[in-house]
């Protein structure tokens, strides 16, 4: 089948104080080379001029794709992009930080990737850049991108780099050019790892995202990421997209990565986040079982009997979880 339309695309873009940044962010979602798609940007009650920078900048695009909606009140990460939401119905939905850049193609290449003959899966995502402030490149990955964050260099003095994956250097005009080889790896694992990026270089589908997105804007004010990512894989499974699709930027003012060193293991936050992340998992478990049954019209009881027993195991210790991890083998 040929001659199928492709289906819409939303982009949801929140901004709060991010006035240096915003209008390029914005830019990088006009640029795109697909051009069905929707964009609205939410500015979270922003105390700074962000608001204004973001209506000169839709001014200047007069693009009727875009739109800005301005929160009287702050309501967070969580009831900014629940807002976003609201605005919008595509099928598929991505979300762009007001600090953040996407590539020309980045939703080609995402939509594409959804749109594979072997898997249809929850949602995709791809590697990223690292740029400072002013736009000028950090590093070209995210090393431990597709792995297990905790062991992607465990054990390993000697780690062999592909020749493939260095630029080649254009001194004269002060660019770096990768070579595009784009290796796509299914990951099915139903396990908490984070082997991510951010929910800037993710496309989600809708229906997934209206299933796993969090349930209270005040508790959710900050991590929605780590909650929407975690409990999207645990229900779909995503795609990884093994090339660097956008900039994450590092700027010095960033909410999580507060680490100006990089390098080595390439940690981008100073924090333990070892807490965080079980009230998180805690928090999931809840609304799973809060839940019950809206998660299993949409999964069936056996997949989500076998949800709730992997994320009994990642909150639980070594024996508990490993015997909580063999109950769901058995299901």
């Amino acid at each position: 089948m040929t001659d199928a339309r492709l289906p819409s695309i939303s982009v949801v873009v929140t901004c709060f104080n991010c006035r240096d940044y915003i209008a390029d962010a914005v830019r990088s979602v006009a640029h795109q080379t697909l051009r069905d798609f929707e964009c609205v940007i939410v500015d979270d009650a922003s105390t700074d001029d962000s608001a204004t920078v973001v209506q000169h900048t839709l001014d200047e695009l007069a693009d009727p794709r875009f739109r800005l909606v301005r929160l009287d009140k702050n309501v967070g990460q969580t009831g900014a992009t629940r807002r976003g939401l609201a605005e919008t119905n595509a099928t598929f939905v991505c979300f762009l930080d007001s600090d953040d850049l996407w590539n020309p193609d980045f939703l080609e290449r995402h939509l594409a990737a959804h749109l594979n003959e072997s898997y249809a899966v929850g949602f995709t995502a791809c590697n990223a850049r690292v740029i400072d402030g002013q736009g000028k490149l950090i590093a070209g990955g995210f090393y431990w991108f597709g792995q297990d964050r905790a062991r992607a260099d465990r054990d390993k003095s000697f780690v062999p780099i592909d020749a493939t994956r260095v630029p080649t250097l254009d001194t004269t005009q002060g660019t770096a050019r990768w070579q595009g080889s784009t290796p796509y790896r299914l990951y099915t694992k139903r396990v908490v790892h984070w082997v991510w990026v951010s929910t800037s270089s993710m496309m989600f589908r809708r229906s997934l995202i209206n299933l796993v997105f969090p349930a209270d804007d005040e508790v959710f004010r900050l991590h929605m990421d780590f909650y929407v990512v975690v409990m999207a894989q645990m229900v779909a499974g995503s795609l990884l997209i093994d090339e660097a699709l956008y900039s994450y930027r590092l700027h010095g003012r960033n909410g999580a990565a507060d680490n100006p060193v990089l390098g080595g293991r390439l940690h981008l936050s100073s924090r333990n986040w070892g807490s965080t992340y079980s009230t998180m998992l805690d928090r999931m478990l809840d609304a799973m079982l809060r839940d019950e049954e809206r998660f299993t019209t949409a999964l069936g009881d056996r997949q989500y009997r076998r949800m709730v027993l992997r994320m009994r195991a990642a909150r639980a210790g070594p024996i508990v979880g490993l015997a909580h991890t063999i109950r769901s083998w058995l299901i």
